[in-house]
């Protein structure tokens, strides 16, 4: 009996776990272990535990070992997949109506002018200053504009209808030219449209219903306080559009507003120096105005006021 236990061995499957060096201390360790009485030339205990030990350092910490069935990694890998299509679907889809009503602007800096063109031939000029937008689906049916400032416009005949909007009204048409000015910095929310050609509908954002018919070489208006258009009467639209050929065109006109209309198409700071002179009207047409000095000079002595400069600012009183 003690012969067939000496002979026993460990396991080959557990000895097949470990490299050829681990085996050897396996071995060892095995050996000892299965011996009763401590013999001469035997590990003492104290060497047993530092072999064992000594075992441990090159087996390191043991990890779980994970397996996944075949079937079922094809299985999570379907799913998996599956899920991030939807995701990018999701995504592609969010970023394409972003990118189609996200506004896109062009803007005419202060002392310039700018012209614009669509790929269905209506064409816009900005005047100093002036900025439109409008969204990306503009050429597949929805032809709407939005605009700060002054512009003309130049609309092919179409059976698409092309709107300008403003802070107070909206301007309907199916083929025309016409001008549109209307500033966000005027307290009275005005918006002026002059109608050179074909016809149009004005309107108040406020009161849509309560629009009227434009006929060519007329304007009409619309503000805070006049929700329903004025009654359009003729004008001389070379004058009203006066600012294309860089010239000016004021109308009964508060000094104020001259003077934001000359810094903007200036690019300089103009300051009026009591509230009198600014709320003063004025009307003076100015087809080829030269410098901005000899304008002030002019309106000068239209107004019968004074102008200095001082600091790079004109100061009017």
């Amino acid at each position: 009996m003690r012969d067939s236990m000496d002979k026993k061995k460990p396991d080959k499957q557990i000895l097949n776990q470990f490299p050829g060096e681990q085996q050897e201390d396996l071995h060892l360790i095995w050996d000892k272990a299965r011996r009763r009485k401590p013999e001469p030339g035997n590990l003492s205990a104290k060497e047993m535990q530092a072999a064992w030990e000594k075992l441990q350092k090159r087996i390191g910490p043991t990890r779980p070992t994970l397996h996944i069935h075949p079937a079922r990694r094809r299985s999570s890998s379907a799913r998996t997949y599956a899920f991030i299509s939807a995701l990018a679907a999701l995504f592609l889809g969010g970023f394409l109506l972003w990118y189609l009503f996200i506004p896109v602007s062009i803007e005419a800096p202060r002392g310039s002018y700018t012209t614009f063109q669509w790929n269905d031939g209506v064409r816009v000029e900005l005047n100093s200053g002036s900025t439109i937008s409008w969204n990306r689906s503009f050429t597949n049916g929805h032809r709407n504009i939005r605009l700060h400032g002054e512009a003309y416009f130049d609309v092919p005949t179409s059976e698409k209808p092309f709107i300008v909007e403003t802070q107070t009204a909206m301007v309907e048409v199916l083929g025309t030219r016409f001008n549109v000015r209307s500033w966000a910095d005027d307290p009275t929310g005005r918006t002026t449209l002059t109608l050179v050609e074909g016809q149009v509908r004005l309107a108040s954002l406020l009161e849509p219903e309560a629009s009227v018919l434009i006929p060519p070489g007329h304007i009409s208006e619309i503000d805070y306080l006049n929700s329903v258009p004025h009654d359009p009467r003729p004008i001389d639209t070379n004058q009203a559009l006066a600012w294309r050929n860089h010239g000016f065109y004021f109308s009964a006109i508060p000094m104020s507003e001259v003077a934001a209309e000359l810094e903007r198409r200036y690019d300089s700071e103009i300051i009026i120096g009591n509230e009198q002179l600014g709320a003063r009207e004025l009307t003076i047409y100015l087809p080829r105005p030269g410098d901005l000095e000899t304008i002030i000079e002019t309106i000068c002595f239209v107004t019968d006021c004074r102008y200095e400069e001082q600091n790079g600012q004109l100061h009017l009183f």
